[in-house]
């Protein structure tokens, strides 16, 4: 066992039984991604070490990942991410073109939208990307996937799931950017998109990285200034059309504004 662990230290530390990790190390059983958090961590070791073994290791990448289950396997996720940077490797990378220097998500928002010329809704959140320096590409990943930044040698990609439907792509890409223009990217990350439970927060999971990369999405997606205008006079459904979001992520941008009742 690495480090000089037993497997005895590391079943506690993941909750699992030795002849789990006795699978694990046979190569009979995949790690979920809660467990290659808590193995990262254990180990201290970097997210790319597990999920890009093959590639070399003197380029260390900060990884944030959106995904709707923190069973997720490894192999999934290893697949996924090689193929896509395999696939964007020899891609033209965009220059930056807008640095944001708010730390308070919201006001990094309206930062991002008055440098990037977004005046209108919906707004344009692969060009907002561009502009911030940071690729953008849809491909189709794991159901359970949504998006992930990566970020490392002066580059920063964010990949989408291409088979989700398009407002939630939209959604988990304003994430991304908000996790890359707060400066999370410089660690590595799992977004669960479930809450923290009474046992307390999954591995991996920072819920204030995560919140403000939520605030940072709704107020790029959805700017206060103009829904309070709009929301007066037009339905939740038209709304959430116009702006290009879930009924569901508008009816929660509506509450928190003060604009509909809970």
């Amino acid at each position: 066992m690495e480090a000089g662990l037993s497997q005895s230290a590391v079943a506690n530390a993941l909750t699992l039984s030795q002849a789990a990790i006795s699978q694990i190390e046979a190569g009979r059983r995949s790690p979920r991604v809660d467990e290659l958090a808590s193995l990262s961590n254990l180990l201290s070791r970097e997210l790319d070490y597990f999920l890009i073994p093959m590639r070399g290791q003197e380029q260390v990448l900060g990884m944030t990942f959106r995904a709707a289950t923190a069973e997720l396997p490894l192999p999934d996720l290893q697949q996924a991410l090689t193929r896509f940077i395999d696939e964007i490797e020899a891609q033209p990378h965009p220059d930056p073109q807008l640095v944001i220097d708010a730390v308070d998500p919201e006001e990094a928002a309206r930062e991002t939208l008055r440098g990037t010329s977004q005046d209108s809704v919906p707004v344009n959140v692969k060009a907002i990307a561009r502009k911030l320096g940071v690729g953008f590409f849809l491909r189709p990943f794991p159901d359970a996937l949504s998006a992930f930044l990566l970020r490392g040698e002066g580059r920063a990609v964010i990949g989408v799931n291409s088979n989700q439907p398009p407002v939630r792509q939209r959604f988990s890409a304003a994430h991304e950017c908000g996790h890359f223009v707060l400066r999370h990217a410089d660690e590595s990350t799992f977004d669960y998109a479930v809450p923290a439970t009474s046992d307390g927060e999954p591995p991996g999971y920072d819920w204030q990285n995560e919140r403000d990369a939520n605030t940072y999405a709704a107020e790029l997606l959805m700017p206060a200034d103009r829904l309070c205008q709009d929301a007066a006079t037009t339905s939740l459904p038209r709304l959430a059309r116009r702006y290009e979001v879930s009924q569901e992520a508008m009816s929660f941008r509506l509450q928190n504004l003060g604009l509909r009742a809970a």
